[in-house]
């Protein structure tokens, strides 16, 4: 091999240095995503009191979380023991409704699947979990629920959507903290009695 002829490896090797300059850029906007969404709890809290005494915050937003997230959730979501709810700060709920974000190098603002989503989060990990996932799944398919509202369904989000900024957000990020909380809105809205009958089954 005596030349390179791949035109783009071509335009990057003539343009390294500031393509790695920029790249490295990346991971500051990565922080300042993350500082933002994290800001989002307050909001989240007020939406919290509007819908329902008894609806909760719960936050997964510990310094070694790589998924953090903010939920909404019902005393009766959380795990059972012998007939008795488990609570506790370290106990996470079965279920609930909020939103969550990869806190990697190439969390941003914009891109899917490197944005933040909204939807349905459920526990696979603790006993319960994947059959509770296949339940909800089971109950929003048959609702019509995800066809109608154009939503994504995985085993971690039976229900569940991308939420990118738009325009020149970054000159007042309120209007996006406001789709996002609204988007909370909108899925306890369109799934929380579907989660309350598939737990009482």
């Amino acid at each position: 091999m005596n030349r390179i002829d791949d035109p783009r490896a071509i335009f990057y090797l003539r343009n390294q240095a500031l393509i790695e300059e920029w790249a490295a850029i990346g991971a500051s906007v990565a922080d300042l995503t993350h500082a933002f969404l994290c800001s989002c709890a307050d909001g989240i809290a007020e939406l919290a009191s509007e819908l329902s005494p008894d609806v909760e915050v719960f936050k997964f937003l510990k310094d070694d979380e790589d998924w953090p997230k903010i939920l909404l959730v019902l005393p009766g979501w959380f795990p059972s023991s012998e007939g008795e709810l488990v609570r506790g700060p370290e106990v996470a709920p079965r279920v609930g409704i909020g939103l969550e974000w990869n806190k990697s190098r190439r969390l941003n603002f914009t891109t899917a699947p490197a944005c933040v989503f909204t939807g349905v989060w459920v526990d696979i990990d603790i006993a319960g979990g994947k059959e509770l996932s296949r339940k909800l799944r089971a109950a929003f398919g048959e609702a019509g629920l995800l066809k109608e509202h154009r939503l994504t369904s995985s085993p971690w989000w039976p229900a569940y959507r991308y939420e990118t900024a738009t325009g020149e957000y970054w000159n007042d990020l309120e209007p996006y903290r406001a789709q996002l909380i609204e988007s909370v809105r909108f899925h306890w809205t369109a799934f929380e009695a579907q989660i309350r009958k598939v737990l009482a089954t």
